[in-house]
């Protein structure tokens, strides 16, 4: 695939729906409250995904638990693709836990923005996010399955003391992993100049790491920031990974407001290859900030996202990609 510049959408997002009961501070799709794509639409889409060679689908929203067919759903996913579900916990029990045992969701990425209670629910605007979270994690784990929970930092959280708090008591929870991600100047932080958090958190969050490397009381720490950069799996966005937003607009990352098709007027493979043009393959540089920076720069009307597939292309065209592939791509070509 990499020697013959191939390209296949080899992870895929689905956005089932673009409602949700929380208000987060980071959220990239609070713009969005479009019609949700029917199930039928969405049983197409993994068809056709299926077709294109996609290994792992994420289902995820705006909260997809809110959606009263989410199991009907889950069940669509084919036997030899990956299913990962993104939710904040919302209306996840014991039966629900069950249920997902019988499906090929191979695992569960849970939202949990703080350590104390009442900041991670103000982060949330929900009275309830923290325990709904907190809940969902311990009922996964006990069932057996792979839970990972999620922060996003900010600021106050670079701090070893406060981090390692965080650290200690998502520990307690006994998922499998921790995932830490950084804020993208999209939605809610649209225009927030995020360039020194990003530096000075792949500093700080490696150095952690380090430390607690040899502790095998922790679950596995991925800092996707790190993973995603050019040192090692750098930005699939448009060429390796997609997403099909709630209303069939096709984009090419779950947090880029760009799009270059609707599912509901041609084929996904057709818009797909059509992303060639301004994808052709995976980048050093992620194209989230990349995006921001220049809708910014070119004063976007961004009243309504994604954009539409004309000044997406203004947008993409704009964007100056790296000519290299990140670090690991290197393995691959002799």
């Amino acid at each position: 695939m990499v020697r013959n510049e191939i390209r296949i959408p080899l992870q895929a997002d689905i956005v089932v729906t673009g409602k949700c009961h929380c208000k987060c501070w980071h959220c990239f799709r609070i713009k969005d409250n479009r019609e949700d794509l029917t199930f039928e639409e969405i049983e197409n889409t993994l068809k056709e995904l299926h077709d294109m060679g996609t290994a792992t689908v994420g289902i995820t929203g705006g909260e997809p638990m809110l959606r009263k067919d989410i199991k009907d759903i889950l069940r669509l996913i084919p036997n030899d693709m990956e299913g990962q579900l993104y939710t904040t916990g919302h209306n996840i029990d014991d039966e629900f836990a069950m249920f997902l045992k019988t499906t090929n969701v191979t695992r569960v990425i849970i939202s949990l923005d703080h350590y104390q209670e009442e900041v991670a629910n103000k982060m949330r605007n929900y009275h309830n996010a923290f325990a709904e979270a907190k809940n969902a994690i311990k009922t996964l784990v006990s069932h057996g399955i792979y839970t990972a929970i999620t922060v996003c930092i900010t600021e106050e959280l670079l701090d070893e003391e406060k981090l390692n708090e965080y650290f200690k008591n998502a520990n307690e929870l006994k998922p499998d992993e921790i995932r830490i991600i950084l804020p993208i100047p999209q939605g809610n932080l649209e225009g927030n100049n995020v360039t020194r958090l990003y530096s000075d958190a792949i500093r700080f969050i490696k150095n952690i790491k380090e430390k607690n490397k040899k502790n095998p009381e922790l679950p596995g720490i991925v800092n996707f920031c790190e993973f995603e950069s050019a040192g090692y799996m750098g930005c699939g966005a448009g060429a390796n990974y997609i997403s099909i937003n709630n209303d069939g607009l096709v984009t090419p990352c779950v947090a880029v407001p760009l799009s270059f098709g609707n599912i509901r007027e041609k084929s996904l493979k057709e818009i797909f290859e059509s992303m060639a043009a301004y994808f052709p393959k995976s980048s050093r540089i992620c194209y989230g900030k990349l995006s921001g920076k220049v809708m910014a720069r070119l004063n976007t009307d961004t009243s309504i996202t994604p954009l539409n597939p004309e000044m997406s292309k203004i947008v993409a065209c704009n964007c100056t990609k790296s000519k290299h592939r990140a670090t690991i791509f290197d393995c691959f070509v002799s």
